[in-house]
């Protein structure tokens, strides 16, 4: 009678099988990985936008209340409401309105005539490093 071996056969397609297998498990790590980088860098994308349009309603409101302002004659009244955020230096009225992140806008309007033009409406955002004190690069 002969003896069983006690070593198990990989053939072939069993081979294949396993590094199938593999492929697909390194795939799917990497699937996930970046499906999750993917949805952390659209979160803050849509907290910039977010805050962007908050910044535009309130400079597009500012900008009404002068316009309403120039047109009954209410201009310093309106420059008192907002004093805080508003300076008006001869035909140039300038403001800035700013979020907790760092995002500000900046609006300098001409007033002439009774009527405005706007010299500059510029959105920005304040550098803020998170960083971890890493140079990636030396030179």
């Amino acid at each position: 009678m002969a003896k069983p071996h006690g070593s198990v056969r990989i053939g072939p397609i069993s081979l294949f099988t396993l590094i199938i297998v593999l492929c697909l498990a390194v795939l799917t790590v990497l699937s996930v990985t970046t499906s999750l980088a993917e949805l952390s860098t659209t979160e803050r994308q849509a907290a910039t936008t977010t805050e962007t349009y908050q910044l535009e309603s309130v400079g597009q409101q500012f900008v009404a209340d002068i316009d309403a302002a120039l047109a009954e004659g209410t201009l310093e009244d309106v420059l008192q409401r907002y004093s805080d955020s508003a300076v008006r230096d001869g035909e140039l009225i300038s403001a800035t309105f700013s979020m907790e992140s760092g995002r500000t806008l900046a609006i300098v309007l001409r007033i002439q005539n009774d009527t405005y033009t706007i010299e500059q409406w510029k959105v920005t955002t304040e550098w803020t490093d998170d960083g971890t004190g890493e140079n990636l690069w030396l030179g």
